[in-house]
C-alpha cells in the first residue's frame, strides 16, 4: 500500500510538473494568468528622458522589496540611449544588461522577469498606455489594482513625457479614457498614483475620479528621488489587506520620512503629498461651481471692487512650479485660494462658497503633508492663470477648454469673466520719482528710499538693485516691497545685498522671486538663476537654486534646498555633486533697453562646489561703486511700471 502511494504521488507531481502554469513570459504574457492576488501594481515607467538615471533608482528600491503571492509588481520600462551618466543611468539592473526599448517587467525580489521587449515605444501614446493596462490586468488579477505613473508631470497638462518621441506626453484626458477602458472590466481601480511633478491639481482629481477611489499626487515640484518604494512596498507585503486609503499613508508617509536623512533634510523643506479620495470629488466639484458662480456674478456687476478683492485673493494665494524660467503654472492651492477670498468676500454669496469649498476638501483630502517652504499645501491645486493667452493656448497635445472640469463645470466661466477685465486694462501703474535720502553712502549709513505709486491695483512691488556699468545696467537682484495704505513705497538700504556662497567665494546673489512664507515667522523662500556644469564636462545648463532664508537672527541663514532644470519636458532636480561649478546667472538691459541674461567666465566668479551643502545664502556689503536703486510694481492686468535713482558706495 504504501509502495502504490508513493508511486500513485509520483506520478501526480510528474504530471503537475509538467502541466502547471509558469507565471507569464514573452509567450505567454497576453494568454495565461497568474493566481489572484491581493494588489497588482502597474508602475508605467516612462524613463525615456531626463528622468531616467532616478526611475532605475526606483526600480533598484522595488527589487528590494519585490512581488510576492499576495502583491505583483508589473512595469513597463522604457529607457533612453542617451550616454550622460549624471541624467541617464545606461547600466545593468539587477539579472538584466541595460536596454533602450521598453520591456515588460515582473519585479521580483533582486530579480527582473522579462515578460516581453516590445521595442522603441511613445510612452506619450495612449495606446502604449492602454496595452500596458489590458495586458498587466489580464495576466495579473487581483482584488486591487494600483497604476502609478513615474515620470515628468505638468499638472492638468498631463505626464510622462517621451523624449525619443518629440517629448509626445500623456493629456490628462488621454490617461482618463485609457483607465475608462480597462476598468469596464476591472471596476475602478484602488488607487491611481502620480510619483510626478504638479499633478496633485483638482481638474487631474476631477479626470480620474470615475476610474478610481484614491489618487496620491503633489502639488508642488517634486525632487528627482521621489517616492520611496522600498519601505512602501515592504508594508504592502506585510499588510496586503489594506485598501487603496491605507497605501496612500504609507505612501506619503514613507515619501515623508526619506527626507529625515541628514543629507535630504533640506530637499523636504518643499515637498508636498497627499491622498485624494476620488469618490468624494462629487460634492467638491458642486462646492468649486458654486465657488465659480458666487464670483463671476460679483464681477458682472461692473464694479472694480469685488475683481480687485478677488485679484489680491490670487496673488496672496501659494502656487506652484515657478522657476527662473516661468513665473509658475498658475496652480494655486485650492484651500488657501478659497480662504483669501472669504477673508473679504466680493460679497456674502462667495463668502458662503469658499467656506462650502473648505468644507468639502476636508472630505476630500484625507491626508496630506507639506514641508515648512510649503506651509499652504492642502493637497490639491486648482489653474486660474490672469491671461487670455495661458488659459487658451494648447500646452503640447492638453487644452484647457476641452478639459472634463471645463466641459461640465462653471469654473472656464468665471475665469473668462475675470480675465475679460486684465484685458481692458492695459494702462500701467502711475509712480511718483523714486527719492533716496542718502545717495553717498559711507561706513554705516543707510538711505531711505522712497516712491508714490497712483495705482489702486497694485499685485506686486519690488525693490530692485542695479549696477551701472559702461554698455549696459545690470541687475542684481530684487526683494519684495510693502505698499502701505496710502499707496507709498519706502525701503530702507543700508548698502548690503544678498551673496551666493560655496563657503570659501561669495558672489553677488540675483534674487529672482522672494516668498514670504508666514506672516508671523520671518522666513522666505528665494530663487536664485545659475547655470551648472557637472565636474569634467564643459557644458553650462540653466537651472533655479531655491533657498530657504530665515531672518529670526541677526545673520541671514539661507540653507539650499534643490536645484531644478525647465526641460521640454517639464521641471527636473538637479543632484549637485563635489566638483560641480555652479555661477549666478544676471538679468541686464542695454542702452537700448533689450534684455538678456548673462554669466561671468572668470574663474573668480564661478562657485566649486565640495558638497552641495556648500551653497548658502548671506548678506554683505557691495563693492564701491554706482548704483541704481528703485521700485518695480505690476498691477493684475500684468502692466508693469519702473523707477530708479542712484546711490554711491564709498
Amino acid at each position: 500500500m504504501k509502495t502504490r502511494t508513493f508511486v500513485l504521488c509520483g506520478v501526480v507531481i510528474l504530471l503537475a510538473s509538467f502541466f502547471r502554469v509558469p507565471a507569464p513570459d514573452a509567450k505567454s504574457a497576453q494568454d495565461q494568468a497568474a493566481p489572484k492576488a491581493e494588489w497588482t501594481l502597474l508602475m508605467y515607467t516612462d524613463a525615456d528622458n531626463d528622468l531616467e538615471l532616478d526611475q532605475m533608482e526606483d526600480l533598484k528600491e522595488m527589487l528590494a522589496a519585490g512581488s510576492t503571492k499576495d502583491v505583483n509588481i508589473v512595469m513597463l520600462a522604457d529607457r533612453h540611449p542617451n550616454g550622460d551618466e549624471r541624467k541617464y543611468s545606461n547600466g545593468a539592473i539587477a539579472n538584466l544588461k541595460n536596454w533602450t526599448t521598453a520591456k515588460l517587467l515582473y519585479v521580483e525580489h533582486d530579480h527582473l522577469e522579462e515578460l516581453d521587449d516590445w521595442g522603441e515605444v511613445n510612452m506619450g501614446d495612449p495606446a502604449t498606455l492602454n496595452r500596458f493596462l489590458q495586458t498587466a490586468v489580464k495576466s495579473y488579477p487581483a482584488n486591487h489594482y494600483a497604476v502609478i505613473f513615474e515620470d515628468h508631470g505638468l499638472g492638468w497638462p498631463g505626464a510622462c513625457a517621451d523624449e525619443s518621441n518629440d517629448d509626445d506626453t500623456l493629456t490628462t484626458d488621454e490617461i482618463a479614457a485609457s483607465l475608462k477602458r480597462v476598468t469596464a472590466t476591472t471596476g475602478k481601480f484602488e488607487l491611481i498614483g502620480f510619483d510626478a511633478c504638479l499633478m496633485g491639481n483638482f481638474e487631474v482629481a476631477k479626470a480620474m475620479a470615475p476610474y478610481g477611489h484614491v489618487m496620491v499626487a503633489s502639488e508642488e515640484l517634486e525632487p528627482g528621488n521621489g517616492w520611496d518604494y522600498t519601505p512602501m512596498l515592504e508594508a504592502l507585503n506585510k499588510s496586503p489587506k489594506m485598501d487603496g486609503i491605507g497605501l496612500g499613508h504609507v505612501i506619503v508617509d514613507t515619501y515623508r520620512e526619506s527626507f529625515n536623512e541628514p543629507d535630504l533634510e533640506d530637499e523636504g523643506t518643499a515637498i508636498t503629498l497627499g491622498v485624494i479620495a476620488l469618490d468624494q470629488i462629487g460634492s467638491l466639484e458642486k462646492a468649486v461651481n458654486d465657488f465659480a458662480l458666487a464670483d463671476q456674478a460679483a464681477l458682472a456687476k461692473q464694479d472694480r471692487e469685488p475683481y480687485l478683492k478677488i485679484a489680491d485673493a490670487r496673488s496672496e494665494s501659494e502656487d506652484y512650479g515657478k522657476s527662473a524660467e516661468n513665473e509658475g503654472t498658475s496652480h494655486y492651492d485650492l484651500v488657501h485660494l478659497t480662504q483669501n477670498v472669504k477673508q473679504s468676500p466680493p460679497n456674502a454669496r462667495t463668502a458662503e462658497t469658499a467656506n462650502a469649498v473648505i468644507q468639502a476638501m476636508k472630505n476630500v483630502v484625507v491626508y496630506s503633508i507639506h514641508g515648512k517652504a510649503r506651509p499652504h499645501a492642502n493637497g490639491l491645486s486648482i489653474f486660474f492663470p490672469a491671461e487670455q493667452e495661458e488659459l487658451t493656448e494648447k500646452q503640447g497635445k492638453a487644452d484647457y477648454l476641452r478639459t472634463a472640469f471645463s466641459l461640465s463645470g462653471k469654473w472656464l466661466s468665471f475665469l473668462n469673466e475675470y480675465i475679460a477685465v486684465d484685458a481692458n486694462d492695459s494702462e500701467a501703474p502711475g509712480m511718483a520719482e523714486v527719492k533716496a535720502d542718502d545717495d553717498d553712502l559711507a561706513g554705516g549709513d543707510v538711505s531711505t528710499v522712497t516712491t508714490q505709486t497712483k495705482a489702486d491695483d497694485i499685485d506686486t512691488a519690488s525693490f530692485v538693485l542695479a549696477s551701472k556699468r559702461k554698455s549696459d545696467e545690470l541687475i542684481l537682484g530684487s526683494i519684495p516691497a510693502e505698499l502701505d495704505e496710502k499707496g507709498q513705497l519706502k525701503e530702507s538700504w543700508d548698502g548690503k545685498w544678498f551673496t551666493v556662497g560655496d563657503g570659501q567665494t561669495e558672489l553677488v546673489c540675483p534674487i529672482s522671486d522672494f516668498e514670504e512664507l508666514n506672516d508671523s515667522e520671518d522666513t522666505y523662500l528665494a530663487e536664485v538663476p545659475a547655470q551648472v556644469r557637472f565636474k569634467g564636462t564643459n557644458q553650462w545648463f540653466d537651472v533655479s537654486l531655491y533657498f530657504y532664508l530665515d531672518f529670526n537672527d541677526e545673520e541671514v541663514a539661507g540653507e539650499f534646498i534643490y536645484a531644478f532644470e525647465n526641460t521640454k519636458s517639464g521641471p527636473r532636480e538637479i543632484q549637485l555633486e563635489s566638483g560641480d561649478e555652479v555661477r549666478p546667472v544676471y538679468l541686464s538691459y542695454d542702452a537700448k533697453g533689450k534684455e538678456q541674461h548673462s554669466a561671468s567666465d572668470n574663474k573668480d566668479e564661478i562657485l566649486h562646489l565640495k558638497s552641495e551643502d556648500d551653497l548658502k545664502v548671506g548678506r554683505r556689503r557691495v563693492a564701491k561703486g554706482t548704483y541704481e536703486v528703485g521700485f518695480v510694481v505690476t498691477d493684475y492686468a500684468g502692466n508693469t511700471t519702473e523707477k530708479f535713482t542712484t546711490v554711491k558706495i564709498e
